[in-house]
């Protein structure tokens, strides 16, 4: 009978406990446990992280965090994920970049919570579905953004991005789709970012960009720490044992801020809206290692003089360290790059009378077919085709996707040597198309795995040429030109065209053994970009089927 009573007692007292719970911050305070391979183990605090307070209690239907990595943010949306389920009894869908992290997250992150708490313990009646949690009748449940089957069919009224900028971008609208059924819906996306206007910086900018402010104690003014008016950099380079003698100052007196007592003077620390304008129900927040507690400035140095010398860590300094966007030098076409490429001639001009002219044509499929029209001249001397010739863009423009015999008739009014065309997504079109040009068209997949600007060449089931070769490669020549200047546009090239251009971003991430390798991130539409290459790819293709040579012989 005492066991029962006890029993009974206990179970009250933890009612009038959960009646207590309010907030987020108080839920992770009394139901997370922190294990002790993490930084801080034991029960859940925001000691060491005072920013994750508010952005854990924020009642904005949409929260945005851009930050820089670990600094306790993910943590956060774990902790929003749990308090939503238990206390609001609502399903949540915890969506992340790929289904590998999706699974691991389960495994690792998820059912770790579970281990280090007897209550989520308790909490959760169904764990064994990988992307499926049951806490009673309420679901979390957890999904790559690779694949539309993924977020399909989930009717859910709290959603979580996180590590938004790896993310397939489309998915992400697919994902907030998912909420429209609902009255009442919340989105808490949080990422380091990589580009702007890009991902988690895109929906910072529209958002109310509070940054994390602190008094100086010091000076006595409200101040925040951004780089590099915030330190003072001791050392001239990465095995500079000076390095760890850098310190953090005040950007108002100059006073040094010691890292050692931190917890001090951030004390008085809040959040201080930049973006005024903005609709106040999008809470954006943005914050830098450089307010790590497990971060010291002699660290922030070393990382800011590994980037000096290598642009892949130059990128990671900036999105890691700093939490901020970055475009790598060269990374992107500009407007001045295009200005200075515009030459005194129009798409208007008489079309070609005499056969024998060096001109091809690149189509990239879509809901509208983008086309580049490109004739190439020679006057330097390379075994690579694509390096000594000048391209001078003859004719851009768009057709609708129903309207292909309009290709054939573009191949015979340029006379165009050869066409390369985007398989997706109308093959069988694509296919017709090329059986009723044998020889002067083929059809182009971007592949990993190629060498360089290689172009391998297969004959598919039908019979229809299919190149495969490497993306960034053949996006570095084609769009490489407008950086050399060997390329010339239009006077009345258009702005769509112009701006299409500009959208791919050349950046760096590192591979599964830490080299770094390049790719294109695309920050917008940029079907003529793919166009461009797809012309660019043609020239050797031309040269090949004219010369009747191994195509190799021209790269």
């Amino acid at each position: 009978m005492s066991n029962l009573l006890n029993e009974l007692g206990l179970s009250i007292a933890e009612g009038l406990r959960s009646k207590t719970i309010s907030s987020c911050t108080k839920w992770a305070s009394r139901r997370r446990i922190m294990g002790e391979e993490t930084d801080f183990p034991g029960p859940f605090s925001f000691d060491y992280h005072p920013w994750c307070k508010e952005i854990s209690d924020s009642t904005a239907s949409f929260n945005t965090a851009m930050k820089g990595a670990q600094l306790g943010v993910t943590e956060i949306a774990i902790n929003r994920a749990f308090y939503t389920i238990d206390v609001l009894k609502k399903a949540v869908l915890y969506v992340l970049p790929t289904q590998n992290n999706a699974s691991d997250f389960s495994k690792t992150r998820f059912n770790g919570a579970l281990h280090n708490s007897e209550y989520l313990k308790s909490m959760f009646t169904d764990t064994n579905t990988i992307g499926l949690k049951q806490a009673g009748a309420v679901p979390l449940y957890i999904r790559g953004s690779r694949g539309d089957s993924n977020l399909k069919s989930i009717p859910v009224s709290y959603l979580i991005l996180d590590e938004m900028d790896e993310m397939d971008q489309r998915a992400i609208w697919l994902a907030l789709e998912r909420l429209s059924g609902h009255m009442e819906k919340s989105v808490f996306a949080i990422s380091t970012p990589t580009l702007p206007k890009y991902g988690i910086h895109k929906l910072f900018l529209k958002g109310t960009m509070e940054e994390w402010t602190f008094i100086c104690p010091h000076c006595n003014k409200w101040t925040e720490l951004t780089w590099p008016d915030c330190i003072e950099i001791h050392g001239e380079d990465v095995n500079d044992p000076k390095c760890s003698q850098s310190f953090l100052k005040c950007k108002e007196c100059q006073h040094r801020l010691d890292h050692m007592i931190k917890p001090e003077w951030l004390k008085s620390a809040k959040w201080h809206v930049t973006n005024p304008e903005a609709d106040d129900d999008h809470r954006s927040f943005h914050v830098n290692q450089m307010y790590s507690y497990t971060v010291s400035p002699g660290e922030l140095v070393v990382a800011y003089f590994r980037g000096l010398g290598d642009e892949a860590a130059n990128v990671e300094f900036h999105n890691s360290k700093l939490g901020l966007p970055y475009i790598p030098e060269g990374g992107q076409i500009t407007d001045d790059i295009l200005d200075n490429c515009i030459s005194n001639y129009t798409t208007q001009e008489t079309r070609p009378l005499e056969s024998g002219r060096l001109i091809v044509m690149g189509v990239d499929q879509g809901k509208w077919h983008n086309i580049e029209i490109t004739e190439y001249f020679f006057d330097t001397y390379s075994h690579d085709l694509n390096v000594a010739a000048t391209a001078k863009i003859l004719w851009t423009g768009k057709i609708l996707e129903d309207e292909f015999p309009r290709l054939d008739e573009l191949m015979r009014e340029w006379q165009v040597m050869h066409c390369v065309i985007d398989p997706d997504p109308q093959i069988n079109d694509a296919r017709r198309f090329a059986r009723r040009f044998p020889g002067y068209v083929t059809l182009c997949r971007y592949r990993r795995g190629q060498t360089g600007k290689e172009i391998s060449i297969q004959e598919d089931e039908l019979g229809t040429p299919m190149a495969t070769v490497d993306r960034t490669n053949w996006l570095d020549a084609a769009l490489g030109r407008f950086r050399s200047k060997r390329i010339l546009l239009p006077r009345d090239i258009s702005r769509e065209y112009r701006e299409q251009l500009k959208a791919p971003i050349r950046t760096y991430e590192r591979d599964e053994i830490g080299n770094p390798i390049a790719k294109y991130v695309e920050t917008g539409p940029d079907h003529f970009a793919q166009a461009r290459c797809y012309a660019e790819i043609a020239l050797p293709l031309a040269a090949s089927y004219v010369t009747n040579k191994d195509i190799a012989a021209f790269l």
